[in-house]
């Protein structure tokens, strides 16, 4: 831009709004960001971000953007015991029947509880000179100016006093999650709605927190333990946490949802394709009960392809597109939306709906390709199957099982989990002659892998 503008506004303070408010900072004289939640000044589970209690992922390329909108953040954390390491190398994968080979990619990653990540990300953007937040407050609505086509500000509510002010903005910056009022406001002012995509998988999450000792889990940051679809509909998801702690998730999909009895939930871990996350929960001690959470469907909208969008208003994180959580995609696309919308408002507030919306959905492609893609093999899931979907599967069951044991295969298949390429990659030439020429193991491989036990940074107890 070649001139700051006057004020922003962000719909929303979990981490995309925080990402969001991060990126508007270095644009914007003032922004403020408006949350319904008293906003807590410690690590706490709050009533907006529900889904918090569970194991939640961060991909390499979520990791690089926070890292450097956030100098020393990443060390914070580390310091708190949060453990950093390779995301192939220090964290386990069990997936189609086998364990992904170990070995450093070179993909840095941290595991730590969404509630300490937020808080930690929020204290910063806090310190930030021009930020400002205005929590306990409802968003009533935008001001929408109809003779200039754009919206002006925004309505809002304090949830004690009942009083309403409308605070004056450039830019109002939907960031409220898969909730969102977007769709009807944009109707309402004669836009119409975005076209709307849904993929409904039922999903269910059972979570409880256990003492971590040094040396548990394969001396690893935690892992994911993953059926085989179709026939397997369970999965469990192992990560180490500040404070000495393993967050521990079991997933199940297609409405096998799992327990929250305690004897039930572990019976639940036994059944998992592999013993060690019930290994691990019969050995730990248990810190809290048990927290359940459902997730009904992955919903795209699809911005980008409204013919008319209103100036100065813009819709970004879960708002957009809203995954299956179980893939741990969703912080990670927030932190490389933010990084779009920064570098878009570098070239000023006209057409940026446009330029912002054609960015995110070349960034929402790659995550929304490998969760529906992975969630449209159960037979029961309905959507559109795209041709080939079958060759398409096999392929990439080949994939799984060579990356087992090959290194250049398996990095290949983490750039694209991590958002760090497109799903084709895995076609490349040089990727598919290794794919489609290499034997098959025979066995399931190890959590060992190739790399020394001595990568993770962990704090002692």
């Amino acid at each position: 831009m070649s001139e700051r503008q006057s004020s922003a506004v962000v719909l929303g303070a979990s981490i995309g709004g925080l990402l969001a408010a991060r990126a508007l900072s270095a644009h914007f004289d003032r922004v403020t960001i408006v949350d319904r939640d008293v906003l807590p000044h410690a690590e706490e589970i709050r009533k907006g971000v529900p889904q918090s209690a569970h194991a939640h992922g961060l991909l390499a390329s979520g990791y690089r953007v926070m890292d450097a909108y956030f100098p020393g953040l990443m060390d914070e954390l580390a310091a708190r015991g949060a453990p950093r390491g390779d995301v192939v190398g220090d964290f386990l994968w069990f997936q189609y029947g086998r364990w992904k080979l170990r070995h450093h990619a070179a993909l840095p990653g941290i595991t730590v509880s969404r509630p300490c990540l937020e808080c930690a990300i929020r204290h910063r953007v806090q310190a930030l000179p021009n930020v400002t937040f205005l929590d306990g407050t409802d968003a009533v609505k935008p001001v929408f100016d109809v003779a200039a086509g754009r919206v002006t500000g925004l309505i809002v509510r304090g949830r004690e006093s009942q009083s309403q002010e409308t605070l004056g903005a450039d830019l109002v910056v939907d960031a409220s999650g898969r909730g969102s009022q977007s769709p009807a406001w944009l109707e309402e002012w004669g836009f119409g709605q975005p076209a709307t995509i849904s993929v409904k998988i039922n999903v269910g999450y059972a979570t409880r927190t256990f003492e971590r000792r040094p040396g548990e889990f394969f001396n690893s940051m935690g892992g994911i333990v993953a059926g085989t679809p179709p026939a397997d509909t369970r999965y469990g998801a192992v990560l180490a946490a500040e404070d000495n702690r393993w967050v521990v998730t079991l997933v199940g999909s297609v409405g096998d949802y799992p327990p929250t009895d305690e004897k039930a939930w572990t019976e639940f871990a036994a059944s998992l394709p592999t013993p060690v996350v019930h290994e691990l929960v019969s050995s730990a001690r248990p810190l809290t009960a048990i927290a359940s959470y459902r997730f009904p469907a992955n919903q795209r909208r699809l911005y980008e392809r409204m013919k008319r969008f209103p100036g100065g208003y813009l819709v970004t994180g879960d708002a957009v597109c809203s995954f299956n959580p179980l893939y741990g995609q969703g912080m990670s696309v927030a932190a490389t939306e933010a990084k779009a919308l920064d570098d878009e408002l570098a070239h000023g507030l006209h057409g940026l709906a446009s330029r912002f919306y054609a960015r995110t959905s070349k960034i929402i492609d790659i995550p929304w390709l490998i969760a529906t893609g992975e969630d449209l093999r159960y037979p029961q899931v309905e959507g559109q199957r795209p041709a080939g979907f079958g060759i398409v599967n096999r392929y990439l069951e080949r994939v799984h099982a060579i990356a087992s044991h090959d290194q250049v295969v398996c990095r290949k298949f983490f750039d694209v989990l991590n958002l760090l390429a497109p799903p084709t990659s895995l076609m490349a030439p040089p990727v598919a002659w290794r794919v489609l020429t290499s034997r098959l193991p025979n066995d399931s491989g190890t959590p060992w892998g190739l790399v020394p036990q001595t990568n993770v940074e962990i704090a002692a107890p």
